[in-house]
C-alpha cells in the first residue's frame, strides 16, 4: 500500500502541474483577444495551440502510464514512450510540490518508485548479461585510505562499510560494480561499460536526477540511508540490492 500511495503522489502532482500549464494557456488565449494588434493575436493563438497540444500529449502519456502501473500490465513497445512521458512531467510534479510546500524527497521517492516499476516493464523477459551496479563513494568508510573509485579491487573487504558486501553480490550475480564520486564519473562509467541495465544506489536527490538524465538505459534505483548526515558513511540494505539482482538475473523475486 505504501508503494502505491507514493506513486499516486507523483501522478497527483504531475496533473497539478499540467493544470497550471493549461491555466497559462487560457490566460494567453485571453490576451490574444486584443483587436488592435493582428500580429500579437496570431502569435498568442499559435503559442496557445502549442501549449494545448503539449498538455494533451502529456495527459495521454500520464493516462497510459497510470493504467500500466496500477493495473500491472506492460504495454510492450509503448514502455519506452511512457518513460519519456514520465521524465517530461517530472519537472512539473516537482514544481507543484514546491508550490504546495511538500517535502522534496517525498516527490523524489514517488518518482523513483514509479520509474522502477516502469524500468521493470521495459526489461521484460530480457536475458540480461551486462548489469552495472553504480554505487556512490559516500558508502565507503570516510577514513578508508584505499581508492576504490579508481578500481573496486582496491577494496580490502574489511566489513567497515557496505562496499565489501555489495562487491560480493556483484561477483555472485556476475554484475559489474563501480563507485562514482559524482554524475560526471558515473556517466563515464556508463559509456565505458555500456550496460543493459543500471542498478543505482544513491540518495533521493542524486537518484532522481540520475534516472531523469539516463533515458536510453533502464535504471532501477535503491535508496541509501544517511545516519551520519549527507555524503558521510551512508549505508544501504544489501538484501534489497540482492533482491533486485536476483530479479535482473531471472530469479523469482519482487521489486516492491
Amino acid at each position: 500500500m505504501e508503494v502505491k500511495t507514493r506513486k499516486r503522489i507523483f501522478f497527483a502532482l504531475a496533473l497539478g502541474g499540467l493544470l497550471l500549464v493549461l491555466s497559462l494557456a487560457v490566460f494567453i488565449w485571453f490576451l490574444s483577444k486584443n483587436p488592435n494588434d493582428l500580429a500579437a493575436r496570431i502569435f498568442f493563438n499559435f503559442f496557445t495551440a502549442f501549449i494545448l497540444v503539449v498538455v494533451f500529449v502529456s495527459l495521454l502519456g500520464i493516462a497510459l502510464l497510470a493504467f500500466t502501473l496500477f493495473s500491472n500490465k506492460p504495454m510492450g513497445g509503448l514502455n519506452n514512450i511512457m518513460t519519456k512521458s514520465l521524465n517530461s512531467v517530472y519537472p512539473l510534479a516537482f514544481f507543484s510540490a514546491k508550490l504546495l510546500n511538500i517535502n522534496k524527497d517525498l516527490i523524489r521517492k514517488s518518482y523513483i518508485e514509479t520509474s522502477n516499476q516502469l524500468a521493470k516493464f521495459r526489461l521484460g523477459e530480457m536475458n540480461l548479461k551486462k548489469i552495472l551496479l553504480l554505487a556512490p563513494h559516500c558508502l565507503q568508510d570516510r577514513d578508508c585510505p584505499y581508492k576504490i573509485t579508481v578500481d573496486i579491487e582496491n577494496c580490502r573487504r574489511c566489513g567497515k562499510c557496505p562496499i565489501a558486501g555489495l562487491y560480493e553480490l556483484t561477483i555472485k550475480y556476475k554484475a559489474k560494480m563501480v563507485v562514482a564520486t559524482g554524475g560526471t564519473l558515473a556517466r563515464d562509467f556508463i559509456k565505458q561499460y555500456l550496460p543493459e541495465v543500471i542498478l543505482a544506489i544513491a540518495c533521493e536527490r542524486d537518484l532522481a536526477s540520475g534516472i531523469h538524465d539516463v533515458t536510453s538505459i533502464p535504471v532501477i534505483g535503491v535508496l541509501n540511508r544517511r545516519p551520519n548526515g549527507p555524503c558521510c558513511n551512508t549505508v544501504v540494505d544489501c538484501k534489497e540490492v540482492e533482491n533486485v539482482l536476483k530479479y535482473l538475473c531471472g530469479d523469482i523475486c519482487q521489486l516492491n
